[in-house]
């Protein structure tokens, strides 16, 4: 107001409505289209296939609303949602650069159209970063997130299983062998963020335990990139995506 810029004020308040609601949108949009995808690949049940004349994922979408409103519970503030939801897209986003350091170590000389200079050192230093992103969330939001997705794994993988067992077409394949190395990273980041600084026990002080995140994360990228599935399987993989786009899906 001593500057004459009081009128900032109204925009900031429009703007608290408008970003969180076109963030809103995405969202909601994007994972009924990540749950129809899932259902493809048979991790789903085939309801989350179902659109109507325009091609909208109808009951994903309306999954997706009651899956967001059930998350606004356990969470007393709008602040510790948006961790939540942050911790949760990076731990998403740490999987690229695992796929980049896999594809490039078991698939060499495969033709591609952009070869990212430097890869091998920006892909590990891109997964600790993005594991310190998670680790700087605190753990008071990563025990939540735990437990959001030990209830994702058990609903996906439990219909995996149900699918195979049932001879469904779209079954998936499953290669417990390729993925040993997850189960190890979300209980080792979880134990780190309870002893750690970041709204754990303190037992790991300050900077120490962004060290230790970093070693940790470093062991788990080279760990997963070493079992990662052979060039055989991926190659067949990468067909098998192709057949399916080709064919209209």
């Amino acid at each position: 107001m001593t500057v004459g810029l009081g009128w900032l004020a109204y925009v900031l308040y429009v703007d608290a409505i408008v970003s969180p609601g076109g963030a809103g949108l995405i969202y909601t949009t994007s994972t009924s289209r990540i749950s129809y995808g899932l259902s493809k690949n048979g991790y789903a049940p085939q309801a989350f296939e179902k659109v109507d004349k325009n091609g909208v994922p109808y009951f994903g979408l309306i999954m997706s609303f009651v899956t967001g409103v059930i998350c606004f519970l356990p969470f007393p503030s709008w602040h510790e949602l948006v961790g939540f939801i942050t911790s949760a897209s990076v731990l998403m986003y740490a999987g690229a650069p695992l796929a980049f350091g896999a594809l490039r170590r078991r698939l060499p000389d495969r033709e591609r159209s952009y070869r990212l200079p430097g890869g091998a050192f920006i892909s590990p230093v891109s997964f600790v970063v993005a594991s310190l992103i998670i680790y700087w969330s605190g753990w008071d939001t990563l025990y939540r997130l735990g437990f959001a997705i030990l209830i994702g794994y058990l609903l996906l993988g439990g219909y995996a299983l149900y699918a195979i067992r049932k001879g469904l077409p779209n079954a998936p394949r499953l290669d417990w062998r390729a993925a040993q190395w997850l189960p190890a990273f979300l209980l080792g980041l979880g134990v780190i963020s309870w002893q750690g600084t970041f709204g754990g026990q303190g037992n790991i002080p300050m900077w120490w335990d962004m060290l230790v995140v970093a070693v940790f994360a470093l062991g788990i990228y080279f760990w997963a990139i070493r079992v990662a599935l052979p060039a055989d399987v991926i190659e067949q993989n990468i067909e098998d995506v192709e057949v399916v786009d080709a064919g209209g899906h």
